[in-house]
């Protein structure tokens, strides 16, 4: 998908996350050490953020999940640093599925959405693919030719 250009691959199963502990409505004893700052400090780092996931239970994954849900860290630590951080950025998200997903995927490309439309980023595109096993996602015609055409408008 990003052949000829600078990529940076973060695959969150190489990573310790732990969940969100929520200090919104208490004193903060502190967040989990992990490697979350690392990562969001990666993906702040980025022009272009390509999400992709497989369609879990008819949503995102947990991992990729978790990894969302720790930026209310990140909003409670330095609100206008983050959102700033992420506003203007262009965002892809790709889902594969099994289960009928170009429809029953549409939920988590709303959720996607109404993350994007909080913390400013553009939602500059998403594809939901059928796939079940490794390697099946290269029978899907459609969506590989709609990845192809994202490649037009990377610089």
């Amino acid at each position: 998908m990003v052949e000829g250009r600078v990529a940076e691959h973060l695959f969150l199963t190489d990573y310790r996350l732990q969940p969100i502990i929520d200090y919104r409505h208490t004193e903060n004893g502190g967040y989990p050490d992990d490697d979350y700052r690392g990562l969001i400090d990666r993906v702040l780092a980025a022009d272009t953020l390509v999400f992709a996931t497989p369609i879990y239970w008819y949503g995102i994954s947990g991992l990729l999940k978790t990894f969302i849900d720790r930026w209310s860290q990140s909003l409670v630590e330095n609100r206008p640093a983050f959102l700033a951080g992420l506003a203007g950025k262009q965002a892809y998200v790709i889902a594969v599925g099994d289960d009928d997903p170009h429809l029953k995927g549409q939920p988590l490309i709303q959720q996607f959405q109404s993350i994007f439309d909080f913390v400013g980023i553009d939602f500059a595109g998403y594809v939901l693919g059928t796939a079940n096993t490794p390697g099946d996602i290269l029978r899907d015609k459609e969506a590989l030719a709609k990845v192809d055409s994202w490649r037009d408008n990377w610089t």
